[in-house]
């Protein structure tokens, strides 16, 4: 069986460009700044860098590769083709920590879970030329064990990113995140360190890269008082149970906040009891938009299509909820059950995975065997109502519907609309759009 799909052979490197423009990973960084100074670090965005195909990789004495599902294939021929030039490679990262034996058959050596303490140890290790097949890190690493850095580079990263926190404590059945070997413990960074990495950002519009900053609300008014004096914008995600704490909400705008992305994930409270998302309350959505919008804070909300309750209907109910609860914007995925998670291994007892080919794990190609609708209809399903929803004309709807929110958070929906669509027209190649 194969997934179903009708995506071109290089979309997912120009659609991992687009989204690497919201939402900067920090990896690169966060090692670099704890390698010892007498290594020269060099730092590329190897899923799009043009300058790999003339890199003398003779002159590295290490390349070391963080990657994800659906890049797993790019990484695995990269570090193939760097070890025959007798060169070693480690391989880290959420897909690796979930698969780390598939890993190892592409590197000399793999990190497992969070790399803070175990990168140092692999650099001594290597320059006694004695690396470990893999270095796990066992226990979840301590709060001041984390360094308190910005995720910006500007040859990598256009938008600056901050991680405050690490962790999510929610457990949903499909999160890569809080089902790695640490992301289910959510640790908070020094008050005054993380201050200090915004102070240091040389723009004034950020992402905080947290997986939710409404989980530990304590802390984050804390941050959130702090940064007032800051003269910062910033986007970030938050849970859905946000709106219930207008504290937090008033300190966030304050503190500079113009936009959030929540996790709606469906119309449907069976399918989010099913995902063991508690937080979410469908009925409540539309409350939840118009708290938001009080605090002049504008919503991106993720969904996905292909839970277990949903029907070849389920396009056409979601774009008139999207309308009836005044989202701004939205993320179209399809359900994807990446390794690792309770749901993989759940549709893999059930017998209903379609491939392990990775490159289609990319929330665009349908790799299991839906309940209520054939594969098909799921992909053009999914198709169609991106197609709908960044449509001219609802885009300019939804644009200048956001003017009443103030002037920072309707140049962020502008963004996000016009990214999103550069995305989608990548991913699903739309026609007269």
């Amino acid at each position: 069986m194969q997934a179903f799909g009708d995506s071109k052979a290089n979309f997912y490197e120009g659609f991992v460009e687009k989204v690497w423009l919201l939402w900067p990973s920090s990896t690169l960084q966060q090692l670099k700044f704890l390698t010892p100074s007498k290594h020269t670090v060099t730092s590329i965005n190897w899923i799009n860098d043009r300058r790999l195909k003339n890199i003398d990789y003779s002159t590295f004495d290490l390349v070391g590769i963080s990657y994800f599902t659906a890049t797993a294939h790019i990484a695995y021929n990269l570090a193939d083709k760097i070890r025959k030039k007798g060169v070693p490679v480690a391989l880290g990262g959420y897909h690796a920590s979930a698969l780390p034996k598939e890993a190892k058959q592409h590197a000399d050596t793999v990190v497992v879970g969070e790399a803070e303490k175990k990168w140092p140890e692999l650099l001594k290790d290597l320059e006694k030329r004695s690396l470990k097949p893999f270095y796990v890190q066992k226990k979840p690493l301590k709060a001041e064990e984390l360094p308190c850095i910005t995720g910006i580079n500007k040859s990598l990263n256009p938008v600056g990113g901050i991680e405050a926190t690490r962790g999510c404590i929610n457990k949903c059945n499909f999160c890569s995140i809080s089902h790695s070997p640490m992301g289910c413990k959510l640790r908070v960074k020094s008050l005054d360190g993380v201050i200090q990495a915004i102070k240091n950002l040389p723009d004034n519009y950020f992402i905080f890269m947290d997986s939710s900053l409404s989980i530990n609300r304590r802390y984050s008014k804390e941050l959130f008082k702090e940064m007032k004096y800051l003269n910062k914008k910033f986007a970030c995600f938050f849970n859905a149970n946000v709106a219930y704490d207008e504290e937090l909400l008033k300190f966030a705008q304050e503190a500079g906040c113009i936009g959030c992305a929540i996790g709606f994930e469906t119309i449907s409270q069976s399918n989010i009891d099913r995902i063991e998302k508690g937080n979410n309350k469908v009925k409540d959505y539309a409350h939840i938009v118009k708290k938001l919008h009080d605090y002049g804070i504008a919503v991106m909300s993720s969904l996905a299509f292909g839970f277990d309750d949903d029907t070849p209907d389920v396009f056409d109910l979601t774009l008139e909820k999207l309308k009836e609860w005044d989202v701004d914007s939205t993320g179209a995925n399809i359900l994807t059950p990446l390794p690792g998670t309770k749901l993989f291994t759940r549709f893999q007892k059930e017998n209903r995975i379609l491939t392990k080919d990775w490159s289609k794990y990319d929330l665009y190609h349908v790799v299991f065997e839906p309940k209520h609708m054939t594969p098909e209809e799921l992909f053009n399903g999914t198709k169609n109502f991106a197609k709908r929803f960044y449509s001219y004309p609802n885009m300019i709807s939804k644009i200048f519907s956001s003017i009443k929110l103030g002037w920072h958070p309707f140049l962020g929906v502008i963004d996000h609309h016009l990214t999103s669509k550069l995305i989608y027209n990548t991913t699903f190649k739309f026609k007269n759009i």
